[in-house]
């Protein structure tokens, strides 16, 4: 299936064309999904044992609709994600892959008004409202109840992490979306960015929780950041 792209990163690119060269038995959209969950599922999977069971039991539900195949293409696409997503650290550029990985494969729900901030204009937001004085070893928490693919979220890690803040150590994101495909893109994105943050699987409005997503650094660093943690 071929998109009509807007302006594409070529890292994007060729995530995008290793989904097209394939003759796929499963609708387009449900495929590109099930990539971000199962690359989700297997990332959290490392780290979060409370909810081992329940996501390997989700995880094979997904994988078994795939032929051997298609299972291993799926692998080296999630393979790719994962180098693009943690290569952020080491190159200091961060960026939202995700969320133009999504609009380029036209998956916006324009019914909804589901179209992601772009980044340039979430990096400026997050240049204006951010206050870095004085922070010392104070944790920053950011907040956002409809995140998307977590553009916003990763436009705020950029903008510390150019102000000489660790993010690692100072910030905590508390974020979530009512599309289980945004929850992914989100826990993937600030997984591998090496963000604490807990994805809310939610509604905002009514305040429903489904499910929540935590971040290996959040994880790893629970004893920091835990008094953060709030599911309702």
């Amino acid at each position: 299936m071929k998109h009509k792209r807007t302006h594409t990163s070529p890292q994007v690119e060729e995530i995008i064309r290793a989904i097209d060269k394939v003759n796929w038995r499963i609708d387009h959209g449900r495929l590109i999904a099930d990539i971000f969950e199962c690359s989700a599922l297997a990332l959290s999977n490392k780290f979060d044992f409370i909810s081992y069971d329940k996501r390997e039991k989700r995880y094979l539900e997904i994988i078994k609709n795939y032929l051997p195949q298609e299972q291993k293409t799926i692998s080296e696409i999630a393979g790719k994600i994962f180098t693009l997503l943690s290569s952020q650290v080491f190159e200091g550029v961060y960026k939202d892959y995700l969320g133009e990985l999504f609009m380029n494969c036209n998956l916006g729900n324009k019914k909804t008004g589901q179209f992601f901030t772009p980044y340039d204009v979430s990096k400026f937001c997050a240049e204006l409202s951010l206050d870095t004085e004085n922070l010392g070893d104070k944790i920053i928490n950011l907040n956002d109840p409809t995140c998307g693919s977590g553009g916003m979220m990763i436009a705020a890690i950029d903008v510390l992490n150019r102000r000489g803040v660790n993010y690692t150590r100072n910030c905590f994101v508390d974020c979530g979306d009512i599309d289980i495909r945004c929850v992914h893109m989100a826990y993937l994105q600030l997984s591998l960015t090496g963000t604490p943050a807990i994805i809310k699987h939610q509604d905002a409005l009514s305040r429903q929780l489904w499910d929540a997503w935590r971040t290996p650094a959040y994880l790893l660093q629970y004893p920091r950041f835990c008094k953060f943690e709030t599911l309702t």
